[in-house]
């Protein structure tokens, strides 16, 4: 358990806070909300991980015979599930692509669902708030210092850099 901990909520965490600080950088408003709450940090950690997904993708196996929109998935066979495609979908997310901390988020599955959930998605939510409550406090603004480039890769959401530049309060 420990080891999952420390090793399989690295990705998601890392990628999820470039995440956040990507967002506020381009959405001023959401981090202006932010200021005035920062007891909404989790919420802006969940938006940020619902709104880039940086887990895209998830290989469960089929543990009995299934019917998924009517297609049968065998006992044992692959199902390959976006996670990232979930968390956009307009059926169920009102304008998916704007990142918004006044959004209801039950139902992200930025961090997976049911029994193929994050072991470590409470560890990454606390990093994240303190993090972004320490920043709320100190930073009054945070802008893009560069272009953010991403990191190809076929599972992650990832990124190589997000270069910002924070504003001190004051």
């Amino acid at each position: 358990m420990v080891r999952s901990l420390l090793t399989a909520g690295v990705d998601t965490t890392v990628h999820g806070l470039a995440a956040v600080l990507y967002a506020f950088a381009g959405h001023p408003d959401q981090w202006r909300a932010l200021r005035e709450r920062p007891q909404s940090a989790r919420i802006a950690f969940d938006e940020a991980v619902r709104w880039q997904s940086p887990v895209q993708t998830f290989f469960p196996t089929a543990t009995t015979e299934v019917r998924i929109a009517g297609t049968v998935i065998p006992e044992g066979g692959k199902i390959l599930m976006f996670l990232g495609a979930a968390n956009r979908a307009p059926a169920r997310w009102t304008d998916p692509d704007r990142f918004d901390l006044s959004r209801d988020l039950s139902g992200h599955v930025g961090f997976g669902m049911g029994l193929h959930q994050c072991v470590g998605q409470h560890v990454a939510r606390l990093e994240a708030e303190a993090l972004l409550t320490a920043l709320a406090r100190r930073v009054d603004r945070i802008e893009l210092a560069g272009t953010a480039r991403r990191h190809p890769n076929n599972t992650l959401r990832a990124w190589h850099s997000v270069p910002v530049r924070v504003h001190p309060v004051g």
